[in-house]
């Protein structure tokens, strides 16, 4: 049993706590710090449970696998900007939007440096008093 605050909880219950936190994609010190659950507590649940590790992985990957059916439903209904944008991240070396500015052989730009010069009127001696 954990205690939180006089409460005496039991590993399920307090997994309920972290869930949530979980699910957002929190580490277990992010989750056990907003959930109020000592770190220590879960990294020893989880050091001797592979199933729990396993478990708040699948938790934690949630939303990244939700984006990416949403992804995937959004290019199979026809959404031409979703595919580019899939297809320009898994196979950047050909469909890439990234531009290299680069010198003609290819070696990297040289600054230029511009020097700016700032003339006071009444110091110019080419005008005529205007």
């Amino acid at each position: 049993m954990h205690t939180q605050q006089g409460k005496k909880r039991n590993k399920e219950e307090t997994l309920e706590v972290l869930k949530e936190f979980f699910q957002l994609g929190c580490s277990v010190k992010k989750a056990c710090e907003y959930g109020g659950i000592p770190e220590s507590t879960v990294a020893t649940w989880i050091a001797s449970d592979d199933a729990l590790r396993i478990r708040i992985y699948a938790w934690q990957n949630e939303m990244n696998t939700l984006a990416r059916r949403n992804w995937k439903d959004k290019m199979i209904n026809g959404d031409y900007n979703a595919s580019k944008d899939w297809i320009s991240k898994k196979e950047k070396d050909e469909f890439s939007d990234r531009i290299e500015n680069t010198g003609a052989d290819g070696s990297d730009l040289q600054p230029v440096l511009v020097e700016i010069i700032h003339e006071r009127k009444e110091n110019n001696s080419d005008t005529d008093g205007v």
